[in-house]
């Protein structure tokens, strides 16, 4: 009799348990498990492109400020062989630069993501990370990295800094970086704000765990990063790239108190390491938190972009592209010449730390923080001198 007891309920249990709608190829990191964070992880990846208007910044002439948004997230499995999404570097220009940059020039950039793909809802909530675009680019400007992250479980998101992107470079609207030092973290704020008041219709609605929220970027997005933070508590970690000096972009904000990882080139010629990483890390080591230090010992600023595969300075000459204050060729050869890693050694240190880093604190996962050490920077370079890597004890 108990033993028919023991089975019937062995059998309820089993029914009332609730199938694995969704198998993952391999576990995503957590306390007893560590990916590579250098590469995919075990989540397909969809993408969304939404708009949002921001009437409380209204540009002159009353128009509200446009945030054009990217969201990659992590989607069910059903996704992988779907067709994948690519970007298109020439829609960014004019019809008449279009035609002297000539039809094809710019190769597309390939993604593994697609297009509305359907969130994977069986694997709980996930975290939220937000990417902010270099002064002058656009928010698929690394790819390599938010699709990456999201493959990881992380929901990424990373909208057009209305100003200071590429279009405005190319129409001649770039606005002033000081404008930006305002108008970008406000931008990331009503990003996460928006993230965490998804209406019950969203395809996220429900996914994103509001207690693990980080934001990462790249040079003016890195500054981003540093003001969010230090504005915005609900801020638990940073990835800065290829920084100015954070103690003259803060201006009147306390250096954020959280866990935090710098990258930067060595031979940045656009912001020098010495100039902004050097005195970036002797704030960021005052904080007492958890940090760590990546430099591409041959690298520029574009090391950390995806934008070196589009050849923009030979593209800058023929269409006659105009930074202010600035050699657009040399800028924008910066990271991108003969002397730099090539990306497919780059990238995977970059995204090796970086992940690691957001896997570790955000996910638990002890052996990812253990796998960020100088022996794995040189075995992803193929040997040492290629990166170096440091971190508090």
């Amino acid at each position: 009799m108990l033993r028919v007891s023991l089975m019937t309920a062995s059998l309820f249990i089993v029914s009332c348990t609730p199938p694995e709608i969704d198998p993952l190829p391999f576990a995503q990191a957590s306390e007893s498990e560590t990916p590579d964070p250098a590469k995919m992880g075990p989540f397909a990846v969809g993408v969304r492109t939404v708009v949002y208007e921001d009437a409380s910044r209204p540009k002159p002439g009353g128009a509200p400020r446009i945030l054009t948004t990217e969201i990659w997230y992590p989607a069910v499995q059903s996704t992988r062989g779907a067709p994948t999404v690519s970007y298109d570097i020439e829609s960014q220009f004019t019809e008449e630069q279009q035609a002297s940059i000539g039809v094809g020039t710019i190769p597309l950039l390939q993604t593994t993501a697609v297009r509305d793909a359907t969130p994977t809802r069986a694997h709980g909530t996930f975290p939220l990370i937000i990417f902010s675009h270099g002064q002058a680019a656009i928010r698929w400007q690394s790819t390599y990295y938010t699709v990456l992250l999201a493959s990881h479980g992380y929901i990424v998101v990373s909208t057009d800094h209305e100003g200071g992107t590429l279009y405005d470079v190319v129409r001649g609207q770039l606005q002033d970086t000081g404008v930006g030092l305002e108008t970008r973290p406000q931008d990331a704020r009503l990003l996460i704000n928006r993230m965490l008041r998804l209406k019950s219709d969203d395809p996220l609605y429900g996914l994103i765990d509001a207690d693990r929220i980080g934001v990462t970027g790249h040079s003016f997005g890195a500054i981003t990063a540093f003001r969010v933070a230090a504005m915005d508590s609900r801020v638990k970690l940073i990835v800065p790239q290829a920084p100015f000096d954070a103690s003259l972009i803060l201006l009147d904000l306390h250096m954020p108190q959280i866990p935090m990882q710098i990258q930067g080139a060595n031979e940045d010629q656009t912001l020098p390491w010495d100039d902004n990483v050097v005195p970036t890390m002797v704030e960021v080591k005052k904080t007492g938190k958890p940090w760590s230090l990546l430099g591409i010992t041959h690298g520029g600023h574009f090391t950390f972009s995806d934008l070196c595969a589009f050849d923009l300075a030979n593209i800058a000459d023929r269409v006659q592209l105009d930074i202010p204050g600035a050699n657009v060729r040399k800028v924008l050869e910066d990271g991108c010449g003969p002397t730099a890693p090539p990306s497919s050694v780059a990238q995977p240190l970059i995204n090796h730390f970086a992940v690691a880093f957001f896997n570790g604190y955000f996910k638990g996962s002890r052996g990812s923080l253990e796998l960020m050490t100088q022996a794995q920077a040189d075995a992803l370079g193929g040997g040492p001198g290629v990166a170096t890597f440091e971190k508090s004890e």
